[in-house]
């Protein structure tokens, strides 16, 4: 079903788009029509509160946000609906801007009121409430948009096929609908026109009279511009998700033949931008392993694949495992967790053809928190990558050493210690995090997309170590300024590193590199693969003093250097009854 918002004063800027996506954690009640649990209620009305705040503060750069995206299944109902109609409807909220979202699951009673409200359409043929059985209910999208004349108009899509826990189901069935709302338009000061629709997550896959349901939109288009003899472009098409599996191969494989030019060649893709908005796999930000992976994928070549920009990644083996979507630009947001992202999306139609003209296709990527967090993930600001992970490997609760050692003496001491560092290292900015792992890790990548394990376990050992010095009151300042951290020694400041590799010698001569402009003692603490005690055989080709010394010899790169074994420190550790002896062999190791 076309609907010509451009003739009703909808007018987008051709060059680029504000864009606001929700992210939020939903949790169901289990029994059809799967609505929003009550007591989440009131959190699901607070985060379209705080949307609508992110949408009109504009982080993105945008004269406005023309998009806001609530994936699917998050509005709670009818007060969902109303709470956005009215913020729309407020003189604030501005004109030519579009809203669209899955409301919760809606009794056949609930989708009549809502297809009363004012200013709301639907199909009314094939969605219409004599369809509609007593034991059925209704999952749908909205799309609402604010006219040039400050009228707010909606129009309410149910969604077409059913995913499996839509299907095993006790008591009722949801109702399919039967249609796709196609918005067009021109973009404003041209002629040139667009068009947009939205799916709800399963019909991205799902199929009818053998085609998919995008099949279905992608013909309609081309039939239409076959009748005026011209091609016509699906512009954006936004995927509305609450979808536990993302990058599962049955809805990457789609995004292929989705963008194929030779299958209805009179609607134009190339230049199309896909939007796949889902909901949060985890209440506040951190790693998830279901949902997330929000994502905005093109097609085109004119975008340049970035290596390593804030706030989101080019997806890849990582965030599509077994389908890295390798021929296409995929923006994947790596916040899996809760959490508002903005962001301005180029059109890449208006570009300049060639280097001139090559872009990202995102800018000003941020991210936003809901109310009640406060997290360096969502700092209202842009979040390097390093910062993201980092961050998630610092919530692993497995990497305290009270975990690994709950029996012993020093249990708490360390438990406290443990939590001291994390709060420390989430506060440090992204040089000095990346200078953190990067010195505990020979042979890293400086690109925390392609940290893996080896990473993982550096920022373990490094927890440990500082967990350890501090038991033996020796607390760490951690700043990331070439050592990780500094303690005191008397007055005396010694910078400390902890470093796992392979071998200690690895260790020592990839800690030699990375601070060739070091002055003072440093304490190097490094794990081999064997945890094995430093040998003071194993001198590097450049250590040939005897003794370390306080201050740097110009003559001798490592002449202030003291090096211990983790195996030592975490047999102190092991042994001390408390903490004045753990200090006495600490002590003993550094002196």
């Amino acid at each position: 079903m076309e609907i010509d918002i451009g003739q009703l004063g909808v007018r987008l800027p051709r060059g680029e788009v504000g864009m606001v996506i929700a992210q939020p954690y939903v949790e169901f009640v289990s029994h059809e029509p799967f609505s929003i649990k009550p007591e989440n209620r009131d959190a699901a009305i607070a985060s379209i509160d705080a949307t609508m705040t992110i949408a009109l503060e504009c982080a993105h750069g945008a004269e406005k946000t023309h998009f806001t995206i609530f994936p699917e299944c998050v509005l709670p109902g009818l007060d969902g609906f109303d709470r956005i109609t009215a913020a729309m409807n407020d003189r604030g909220w501005p004109t030519s801007t579009v809203v669209l979202g899955g409301l919760e699951g809606l009794t056949r009673a609930q989708f009549g009121e809502l297809i009363q409200r004012p200013n709301t359409a639907f199909d009314e043929v094939g969605s219409s409430l004599e369809r509609i059985r007593q034991d059925q209910w209704v999952n749908c999208c909205v799309t609402w948009a604010k006219l040039e004349s400050g009228e707010v108009c909606s129009w309410i899509q149910p969604k077409i096929e059913p995913a499996g826990v839509e299907l095993q189901v006790s008591h009722q069935s949801m109702f399919k609908g039967q249609s796709i709302f196609l918005f067009k338009g021109t973009y404003a000061k041209t002629n040139i026109p667009y068009r947009f629709a939205t799916l709800i997550c399963f019909d991205w896959i799902g199929a009818r009279d053998q085609r998919r349901i995008w099949e279905w939109l992608l013909l309609h288009i081309d039939q239409k511009a076959g009748e005026i003899e011209a091609q016509l472009p699906l512009t954006w098409l936004f995927v509305a998700q609450c979808n536990p599996g993302p990058s599962h191969a049955s809805f990457m494989s789609q995004v292929q033949p989705f963008f194929n030019p030779l299958h209805f060649p009179n609607v134009l893709r190339d230049e199309t931008c896909l939007v796949m908005a889902n909901v949060a796999g985890n209440v506040v930000p951190g790693m998830a392993e279901q949902y997330g992976r929000s994502a905005v994928i093109f097609a085109t070549s004119k975008f340049m694949k970035p290596e390593c920009m804030p706030t989101y990644c080019n997806g890849g083996e990582l965030q599509r495992p077994g389908n890295p979507l390798e021929n296409f630009k995929d923006a994947v947001f790596r916040e899996r967790g809760a959490c508002i992202h903005s962001f301005r999306q180029l059109n890449p139609s208006a570009l300049l053809p060639g280097a001139a003209g090559k872009r990202h296709a995102l800018a000003d990527a941020t991210v936003h928190p809901f109310p009640g967090t406060t997290d360096p993930r969502t700092p209202n600001g842009l979040v390097p990558a390093v910062v993201k992970w980092v961050n998630d490997e610092l919530d692993d609760s497995e990497k305290s050493l009270e975990t690994h050692y709950p029996q012993l003496p020093l249990a708490s001491a360390a438990g406290v210690a443990h939590q001291r560092s994390v709060n420390a290292l989430r506060l440090l900015p992204a040089a000095a995090l990346s200078k953190t792992i990067l010195v505990a890790s020979p042979g890293t990548n400086s690109v925390p997309d392609h940290w893996r394990d080896t990473q993982s376990q550096a920022v373990k050992h490094v927890l440990h170590t500082f967990s350890i010095l501090e038991a033996a009151q020796y607390p760490a300042m951690f700043h990331g300024n070439g050592a990780q951290a500094t303690i005191m020694k008397g007055d005396l400041g010694v910078e400390v590193v902890a470093v796992i590799g392979r071998r200690h010698e690895e260790c020592d001569m990839h800690v030699i590199g990375q601070l060739p402009e070091h002055r003072g003692q440093l304490l190097l603490v490094s794990r081999d693969e064997d945890n094995t005690s430093w040998d003071p055989r194993m001198r590097t080709i450049f250590d040939q003093a005897a003794e370390p010394t306080k201050e740097l010899n110009i003559t001798d790169p490592t002449s202030a250097v003291i090096r211990v074994g983790y195996q030592d420190v975490l047999k102190a550790y092991r042994d001390a009854v408390n903490q004045s002896a753990l200090r006495e062999a600490i002590d003993a190791a550094i002196s």
